[in-house]
């Protein structure tokens, strides 16, 4: 414990990484502080004069004297405290001027401002740097199990700190950034250095962090766009919850209006006169329709908005348009056409039709999948994967309705397990709607054909 009439305050706040590098040394060491947390949108007169300069935490106060900079406060701790705990700055210079190189590294190269909501080439750019970081830890651990060596080091503490933060942003966009197939050692190295006492003390809560990322992202669409989303709906609709997908994929603040196709609202009928169908997004006032149309449209009017959606290369674009062209033309026909056949031979052919489409997207995946990627759109969620991905819940539903697996680990193991990495994302857990709720609005529909049949 700190000693000697020591008084250590930070002023932080509890999602900052920066502050949390503070806080795990800390915690490493042992030493009692008070942490006081800022509002950045009204920041205290203890900070602004405290950190006149820059007016950013994290910000420690040690006997009343302020220091700023996290790295400079880490390597402030491990000198000042230097009898306490174990040591996080290497003894030997040159050891030391490599462990802050690789500290530099990551700042400057990795973690970037708002380098997790760069579009395509800026993610680009950031697995170049993971898989530099991916050689630097061979170099630096020496088979030790941190760039540190047995112990975290400051290298460590710069890069792990950031670990809540890249694991949101892959709940979000579905964008791996320390991947096992790709980076095993960083990987592995993440798994450790969570697994630490101060990293669980210092780190912020996954939940909370992530609904705070959410947050975030939408208010940075508000300043950048004051026009409002307005997206005109039905919830079972498969090309409605692409447009969902999209729009949660991007981090978009939208007002979903329900509609009822059977009496169709006069918004609805003036947005999309031609067809008087869903889905409709308005934006600023104006309408845009087809689900296909819309979410490029989306990925075009909101380039700053989370990972693309479509490729930045002209003929990836190309393919990633072609793909999503069948899925429409050759699946999603065959699929209705299932449901609404009566005979068992018709929905047995149809069914056949189905399985066949489903068969050729299993050797699109394969191509993807032959690149190390994880999704069609390639380390993220893509076009094609809203395509598809709007299709999974009543997939699943069908498939609980007639006993059969369409998505069948044997048949078709890649689309079976790309559908449940894909489930997994936040923006397919919000907008899918349940196989229990699609089961119960397909039997009710046929209960009222039937009825005005029988009539």
């Amino acid at each position: 414990m700190a000693g000697g009439g020591d008084e250590l305050k930070l002023l932080a706040t509890w999602f900052s990484p920066f502050a949390s590098r503070v806080k795990f040394v800390f915690h490493l060491k042992g030493l009692s502080y008070e942490n006081i947390e800022e509002d950045l949108k009204n920041k205290s007169e203890l900070l602004l004069k405290s950190n006149p300069v820059i007016k950013k935490v994290p910000v420690l106060l040690h006997n009343g004297k302020p220091l700023c900079e996290s790295m400079v406060i880490v390597e402030y701790l491990d000198e000042t405290f230097a009898g306490v705990g174990p040591s996080v700055v290497p003894a030997d210079p040159y050891e030391r001027a490599v462990a802050r190189f690789w500290v530099s590294y990551i700042d400057n190269k990795v973690f970037r401002s708002k380098s997790m909501e760069e579009k395509a080439e800026g993610l680009k750019q950031i697995f170049v740097a993971v898989m530099v970081l991916e050689e630097a830890f061979k170099e630096c651990s020496k088979g030790k199990p941190f760039f540190g060596g047995d112990n975290a080091g400051v290298v460590d503490i710069a890069l792990g700190s950031q670990l809540g933060w890249v694991r949101a942003s892959q709940a979000l966009s579905g964008i791996k950034l320390f991947d096992p197939a790709k980076t095993p050692l960083l990987a592995a190295w993440a798994e450790r250095f969570l697994a630490l006492d101060a990293a669980k003390a210092s780190m912020p809560e996954f939940g909370r962090l992530i609904e705070y990322a959410k947050m975030r992202q939408a208010d940075k669409m508000a300043v950048r766009d004051n026009h409002e989303l307005k997206l005109l709906g039905t919830w079972p609709s498969p090309f409605v919850v692409r447009v969902r997908l999209a729009l949660g994929l991007k981090g978009l603040s939208y007002e979903y209006v329900e509609q009822d196709i059977r009496d169709k609202s006069e918004l609805l009928v003036v947005s999309n006169p031609v067809h008087k169908k869903v889905p409709v997004l308005i934006h600023g006032g104006k309408p845009v329709c087809e689900s296909q149309i819309i979410v490029q449209y989306i990925d075009e009017a909101f380039l700053g908005a989370g990972a693309s959606l479509l490729p930045s290369d002209p003929h990836e674009r190309a393919v990633a348009r072609f793909w999503a062209a069948y899925i429409d033309d050759e699946f999603a026909t065959k699929f209705r056409a299932m449901g609404e056949a009566k005979e068992e031979e018709e929905k047995g052919e149809a069914a056949a039709q189905v399985f066949a489409a489903l068969e050729t997207l299993e050797e699109a995946m394969k191509a993807c999948c032959s690149k190390g990627k994880v999704f069609f759109g390639g380390d993220s969620a893509g076009y094609v994967d809203v395509a598809l991905g709007g299709f999974l819940g009543w997939i699943k539903a069908a498939e609980a309705l007639a006993g059969v697996a369409f998505l069948d680990g044997a048949r078709t193991p890649l689309l079976a397990a790309w559908a449940v990495r894909f489930s997994s994302l936040e923006a397919a857990k919000e907008a899918i709607p349940s196989v229990e709720r699609l089961r119960e609005f397909h039997v009710a529909m046929h209960a009222a054909a039937a009825t005005v049949a029988g009539n």
